[in-house]
């Protein structure tokens, strides 16, 4: 450390040796100011008692007081000769000093003259290169924030040409699906519906059979005995009771099926690009049938309260769904034995479908990711982290939007919230009425 300092003192007295006005400063090891003489406060055109304190470099442009940073942590060895140092003074006036950098006790030593005459053209055009440097930096610091945006939006996109990869592929399975099951199906289903009605005439001439046997009896008993024993034989009393049983069962089912390839269609309608009015009850319900085996699979049971709304004009099959990845995410959040109430309002100008349940809730910290793309927090394999982001696209594209009131380990109330069009409609239609017209 003496060696240290007197070195420092031996290119001061260099440097007072010469005609030249000298700024010094005392500087800490972080590079705040202890003291500084009045020719370095006359360079900065600031009071001296205002440097104190303050660190040096922010009295420099931004590249000088990150290299000056660099410096005093140690990450870069200090220069062992003369460099330039570009300080802005108190009118936001840049200019070059020649400074040598000296280790004293607890601190450095910072010596500072104005350039030579000799080499003026040069400092003012490293300074001006200096600015440069600067302006460059933030442009850089700009665009940096154009791509980070522009790449959210490139995943954004990604995640909906992925839904729509999806959503055109259950468009042609729907189609290959109503193609050849409807056409067995409805084969089949006549077939049983004429066979249950031939029968009940079969059964209609067996009963009307049944009531002659009495007088059969007394013409003939031979014979009387001989139809009530093939009867018997044949349980035609089981037969008259199961096999209607039976053929009801097979219709019923048969319909079943019929429904289900009905359901799959009003679920997806992706030969419907084009938007519709639509029920939005039939929509919700045909939802709920395809969530059933995961309402099974939870123990979670729904409730519904579906008002009767006017149509609503959308494209079915994409809010169907947004609002089952909506409704899966709130069955899987519960807990076996809990209930989701899903329900539908008009409220002004605005559908409301809300989605409430009892389960896990949502972290508030996390209440601003949960329509980022890939965002999930659920364990590894078991969330994509594209539901709600699909969902949030969807009802955007229908000029809505999503509302989420969430309380951790209280529960969730998610709300989807889009412009009642039939009511505008309706009342451009009065409108346009001429006056006097009812």
């Amino acid at each position: 450390m003496q060696n240290a300092v007197a070195t420092s003192l031996i290119f001061v007295t260099d440097y007072l040796a010469s005609s030249r006005v000298i700024q010094l400063a005392v500087l800490k090891n972080d590079g705040t100011i202890r003291s500084a003489n009045q020719a370095f406060a006359d360079c900065l055109k600031i009071e001296r008692i205002e440097m104190v304190g303050q660190g040096l470099q922010n009295f420099l442009t931004e590249p000088d007081g990150v290299l000056l940073a660099r410096w005093f942590s140690g990450s870069v060895a200090l220069p062992d000769r003369e460099f330039l140092l570009n300080v802005v003074d108190k009118d936001q006036v840049p200019r070059s000093l020649v400074c040598r950098l000296g280790v004293v006790e607890n601190g450095y030593l910072l010596i500072a003259e104005p350039p030579r005459e000799d080499n003026q053209s040069l400092q003012e055009e490293l300074l001006q290169l200096n600015n440069q440097l600067t302006v460059l930096s933030r442009e850089n610091v700009r665009k940096g924030r154009e791509l980070a945006k522009a790449l959210d939006e490139l995943k954004k996109t990604q995640a909906m040409l992925v839904h729509r990869e999806k959503i055109a592929s259950l468009g042609q399975m729907t189609a290959g699906i109503a193609h050849e099951i409807n056409n067995p199906i409805a084969f089949v289903l006549s077939n049983e519906q004429v066979l249950k009605r031939d029968f009940d005439d079969l059964l209609t001439f067996v009963n009307a059979l049944g009531d002659t046997l009495p007088e059969l009896a007394t013409l003939s008993p031979r014979i009387h005995e001989t139809i009530v024993a093939k009867a018997v034989d044949a349980g035609l009393e089981y037969l008259a009771e199961a096999i209607p049983r039976k053929l009801s069962a097979n219709i019923e089912g048969l319909e079943r099926v019929k429904k289900i390839v009905l359901d799959l269609r009003n679920f997806s309608r992706l030969d419907e690009a084009e938007q519709k009015f639509c029920t939005l009850s039939e929509g919700i319900e045909s939802t709920l049938r395809f969530l059933n085996p995961l309402l099974k699979e939870c123990g979670v049971t729904v409730k519904t309260d579906l008002a009767v709304l006017p149509p609503l004009l959308c494209s079915p099959g994409h809010l169907n769904q947004a609002v089952s990845n909506i409704l899966a995410n709130a069955i899987q959040a519960s807990r076996p034995g809990q209930e989701v109430c899903v329900r539908t309002r008009v409220e002004a100008e605005e559908y409301c479908i809300e989605v409430a349940d009892n389960g896990c809730g949502i972290a508030g910290e996390n209440l601003d990711k949960v329509f980022d793309p890939f965002f999930t927090t659920k364990p590894v394999g078991e969330g994509t982290g594209l539901g709600l982001s699909i969902a949030h696209q969807i009802v955007s594209a229908h000029a809505g939007r999503i509302e989420i009131e969430s309380r951790l380990g209280v529960g969730t109330v998610v709300r989807i919230l889009l412009p009642n069009a039939f009511a505008r409609v309706t009342t451009d239609k009065e409108k346009e009425k001429p006056h006097g017209t009812q």
